[in-house]
């Protein structure tokens, strides 16, 4: 009896340790089959040909195992990230996983559908029956000699039991020696062959699984191939010289070189082609025959596209010789990237070096909670660069919603490096193993624990450190730079990387017309090897040799032009970009503009005050344009030129057509400023767009700080023109009485766009609590401080002083060789 009781107590024991386990466990792990063997096996073949998060040097970090091309590669992509949300589907709570599965699954089978369809290698099936095996394959596999060749082995399992199956090959390398297949599945094996040699023979594969085995045999014929050993040099003077080279066979598949260290793939959403760097020397191999080879070097460079003949089993050696087009350097012109991100220091100059790009700006940027290249920042130029190329590590500071600037000549970082939360991510070039299914919990871009504030406070850093602070994309998706323009903290703004131009053109003559002389830069924003560095740029014109401080000196001033191919030039009685001419009486000015191209655009046009004062179409076939206007100033203007139209040859998803705009010229005429009322307005209204994210509290009015004035943009320069609809309200508003528009620096809810904002503690960057002076950051609360209350800015203001306008070589406080844009600020 006793014995009895023990056992019940035990087995009473042992029922409640296993409830507690069922209710403390977490949930079991998501159901292998969620995911097909056949996509684990693909995704595991070409996970490492797109690796996620690729540094460095950037080509080879990618993988390109296979040196994908084409179609192929773009499909790879679409398949690996697929996977990579389906796995993630997996691990979500049941609900969330339910709901989202069906259509995760069905996705990612889809794509390595697509993927299988592309796949040009050979392929042998090999199927499992109740009767023994079955194979399947080409009647012949055609190879070249010491050109390795993948295949892909199928194999399925069409009983009703899992089955091991184990493979043997004397001809082929087998990554893969025994696997398990369920019922009814399929799994996929790569293999290889290894510079073959010529002849003919056969494919020998055996495979066995529990007593069953089998023997298949292939023949396969290796024909000759060539070998084209090349040499690459400079046109003036034969020395040596860096190119971007592609070679297709008669049937257009992409050869790369033997040793590729260094390369791009250009265009990866749609028709990718991929090209390798060589420096010098080269060496590929090829099927004997006819084969084409393309090679780019920069903007300035005559591009050359020839066929040759590889004749079976021998050497051909060729010299290609690179010659300019265009010598801007000649000219005083020195081009610059001011946007780069990812490289480390040898694969930047490298990339430099290859496209003849002349300063190239590496920045420090937080993407989705990790911080890149923070540990090749020096404070200065890098030791790597040359007399020639100039590499300088400086960091972009990002807000989403706010906007995204580039703190360039800093001598340390900016703290904290972004933000605010930065939308949700896009797949690129790169995989991000890491993404979410659905938009709820995605990663943000911005610092942990840090709450949306004003850009302007990574700007005045900057500038108390000497630095230039550069827009990094001017477009209206970012609302605060009319209000930084206004504290004179934006020195330059980028009109190219990632804009849409007709877009970013409005906004950026309607802040010139604003008395705002805020000149524009050109970068790539460049991060995969999917865009060569410099495809966009900005060319400074400088007095004496190339230096980093001349070089940014002639960006601030404006003494430049941005292109992304076009190269323009233009003066004003003699005054080129950036400078100002000032009148003391009506005059007729002298302008003059050309523009030369490589390849075809469509006109040239001189604008004046924001439109086009004259415009001619382009001769020589497109490529050449010359035009010269005499124009009747009496009052304060500012005058551009641009040429617009035709295609780029490589082209992403955010390329403009050929387009070329040189900085202004100011015209200076005291007591008639510029007085396009219609901008002030239009800034107006901009400015008002932050207002939906703002979230009340009343319980804060106690805590509120001192407002800081800001003057009206619609009232900078009164006179003639006619406000848009919206500027006109905002016009009537403001003569009823002082407008009062506020910005929030801490809480806040979604602005109507989606964008998901961050939210913490306000702090008032200019007033911080803990009575910080912003010495190494930003002066605020760190995270975990206590929220000190509300913080706004109130807008208002009746007027900005003349001393707006930007003048460079005077002091400024905070920012030597700077003269001030604005008053002290005053207490509303």
């Amino acid at each position: 009896m006793e014995s009895r009781r023990q056992l019940l107590l035990a087995l009473l024991l042992l029922g409640l340790a296993a409830f507690c386990h069922r209710q403390e466990a977490p949930p079991p792990d998501p159901n292998p089959a969620e995911v097909p063997a056949a996509l684990q096996d693909l995704y595991a073949i070409f996970s490492d040909e797109i690796r996620p998060e690729a540094v460095g040097n950037v080509y080879q970090a990618v993988g390109n195992r296979f040196q994908l091309e084409g179609k192929l590669y773009a499909a790879v992509l679409k398949a690996l990230n697929a996977y990579d949300i389906l796995q993630e589907t997996t691990r979500l709570p049941q609900a969330d996983r339910e709901r989202l599965l069906p259509r995760s699954r069905q996705e990612a089978r889809e794509a390595f559908a697509a993927l299988e369809e592309s796949l040009d290698w050979p392929r042998i099936g090999v199927e499992l029956g109740a009767e023994g095996f079955e194979f399947d394959g080409p009647p012949q596999l055609g190879l070249y000699r010491e050109i390795p060749q993948p295949l892909l082995l199928t194999i399925h399992n069409a009983t009703s039991k899992t089955r091991m199956i184990s493979l043997r090959s004397s001809s082929l390398r087998l990554e893969v020696g025994t696997l398990e297949v369920a019922p009814s599945a399929t799994r996929h094996v790569p293999a290889h062959f290894d510079f073959p040699e010529t002849g003919e023979g056969e494919v020998r594969l055996a495979v066995a699984s529990e007593g069953t085995s089998a023997a298949w045999r292939l023949p396969f014929r290796v024909a000759e191939s060539g070998l084209l050993e090349g040499r690459l040099v400079e046109a003036e003077g034969g020395s040596p010289t860096i190119g971007r080279i592609r070679v297709t066979d008669a049937d257009g598949r992409y050869r790369a070189p033997l040793e590729a260290e260094y390369g791009l793939i250009l265009r990866p959403r749609r028709d990718p082609a991929r090209w390798s760097y060589a420096s010098g020397n080269f060496r590929l191999r090829a099927p004997a025959g006819k084969i084409r080879i393309s090679i780019r070097r920069g903007m300035e460079y005559l591009p050359i596209d020839e066929e040759l003949e590889l004749e079976a089993g021998q050497t051909l050696r060729r010299t290609f010789a690179l010659k300019r087009w265009a010598h801007m350097e000649r000219e005083g012109w020195h081009s610059g990237d001011t946007h780069i991100h990812m490289l480390d220091p040898p694969s930047a100059l490298f990339e430099m070096q290859a496209e003849d790009l002349r300063v190239g700006h590496v920045l420090v940027l937080e993407h989705m909670g990790k911080i890149y290249s923070a540990e090749h920042f020096r404070g200065e130029l890098d030791p790597i660069s040359d007399p020639r190329h100039l590499v300088y590590y400086n960091q972009e500071y990002r807000n989403q919603t706010l906007g995204h600037v580039s703190l360039l000549s800093l001598k340390k970082l900016v703290e904290p490096i972004s933000t605010g939360g930065l939308a949700v991510p896009e797949t690129t070039v790169y995989r991000y193993s890491y993404l979410r299914p659905s938009r709820k919990g995605f990663p943000r871009h911005g610092q942990a624990g840090w709450p949306d504030a004003l850009v302007l406070d990574a700007m005045r850093e900057t500038h108390r450190q000497g630095g230039l602070v550069n827009w990094a994309h001017l477009r209206p998706a970012q609302l605060e730079f009319p209000i930084d323009m206004v504290f004179g903290e934006i020195d330059t703004a980028d009109i190219l990387t990632h804009t849409r131009l007709p877009q970013t053109l409005k906004l950026w003559y309607h802040l010139l017309n604003c008395g705002f002389r805020l000149p524009a830069t050109a970068g790539t924003d460049r991060i995969g090897p999917e865009e060569p560095v410099g495809h966009q740029r900005v060319y400074v014109k400088l007095d004496g040799p190339l230096t980093y401080p001349g070089w940014m000196e002639g960006l601030r001033r404006g003494r430049s032009f941005v292109t992304n191919g076009p190269m323009v030039s233009f003066s004003v009685d003699g005054r080129g970009p950036g400078e100002t001419l000032t009148l003391s009486k009506r005059k007729v000015l002298r302008i003059e503009a050309r523009a030369r191209s490589l390849r075809p655009f469509e006109r040239l046009e001189i604008v004046v005050n924001g439109k086009v004062a004259a415009s001619v179409p382009a001769q020589d076939q497109g490529r050449r344009a010359e035009l010269s206007l005499e124009y009747p100033a009496d009052q304060s203007l500012w005058i551009a030129a641009r040429c617009m139209g035709g295609s780029p040859e490589e082209t992403s998803i955010w390329t403009h057509p050929l387009f070329a705009h040189a900085n202004p010229v100011y015209i200076d005429y005291p007591g008639r400023e510029l007085a396009e009322a219609e901008s002030g307005c239009y800034l107006l209204d901009f400015v008002a767009r932050p207002q939906p994210f703002e979230e009340p509290d009343d319980s804060l009015s106690q805590t509120q700080p001192d407002p800081v004035a800001l003057p009206h943009p619609c009232r900078l320069h009164p006179g003639p023109g006619r406000p848009g609809s919206g500027g006109r309200q905002w016009c009537r508003e403001l003569e009823a009485g002082p407008a009062q528009l506020r910005l929030p620096l801490g809480e806040a809810r979604p602005l109507r766009g989606g964008h998901p904002q961050r939210r913490g503690p306000a702090v008032d960057p200019v007033h911080p609590p803990d009575g910080s002076t912003g010495a190494g950051g930003f002066g605020r609360a760190p995270p975990g401080a206590p929220d000190p209350g509300r913080r706004l800015v109130v807008l208002s203001g009746d007027g900005l002083p003349k001393s707006a306008r930007r003048t460079p070589g005077h002091g400024h406080p905070d920012h030597p060789g700077i003269r001030p844009h604005h008053r002290p600020l005053r207490r509303a």
